[in-house]
This record gives structure tokens, sequence and C-alpha cells, in this order.
């Protein structure tokens, strides 16, 4: 049933649950959360409350109504969902330097 509805897209998330590519940053004692999933060869941030991802083609194939959702977006809900991510617990003072590793790849028009 999830290859139909996500076609493709559904291995390649499942192959980074299993080789346990998404991790969960909770940062304290703010209680923030940061999903990233380590995608082909960059991390990218998933916000799951708004079925967001930094990745190229959420930019312009999520956007555009073209997909459904990316790769790494089903691999953070599955990953939650089993029960299958690593966490690191960090004070809020790493926060920056986590989020500014991700906000440097994102697309710049």
């Amino acid at each position: 049933m999830l290859t139909t509805v996500f076609q493709k897209r559904f291995p390649q998330a499942l192959g980074l649950v299993e080789g346990e590519k998404v991790r969960k940053y909770q940062f304290s004692p703010s209680g923030r959360t940061v999903w990233v999933v380590t995608g082909r060869g960059r991390d990218y941030q998933i916000l799951p409350d708004s079925l967001f991802c930094t990745c190229d083609d959420y930019y312009f194939r999520v956007m555009e109504h073209k997909k459904q959702l990316c790769y790494h977006i089903i691999a953070q809900q599955l990953s939650e969902a089993m029960g299958k991510y690593s966490v690191a617990e960090l004070t809020d003072s790493r926060y920056p330097e986590i989020t500014s590793k991700l906000t440097s790849i994102i697309p710049r028009e």
C-alpha cells in the first residue's frame, strides 16, 4: 500500500530508516527538537509538523505540487512511528551550531 502511494520514494525512505540515517536532536532546557535525515551525502532538516524539508526535491517538486513528499520527510515520519531513530540530547547553547550547519545548505535565490 505505501509503495502505491509513495512509489519509489517509500523504499528509499525505508532504506534511510534501516540505515539509521534519522536523528532527533533534543535541546534543554527549552525542549526544542530538530530532526535531521542524512540523504545522499548531506544532512537535511525536517520540520514534521509542517512537513517541510531543506532538500532540493522539496523546493523543486513538493512545493510546485509535482510530488506529495520528499523521501526524507517520509523517512522521518516512518522512523518516528517505528521508534527507529537516534537521539542526541544537547544543551540549548548547541542549538545555533546544529541549525547553522543545516541552514547553510538551503538554496538561495
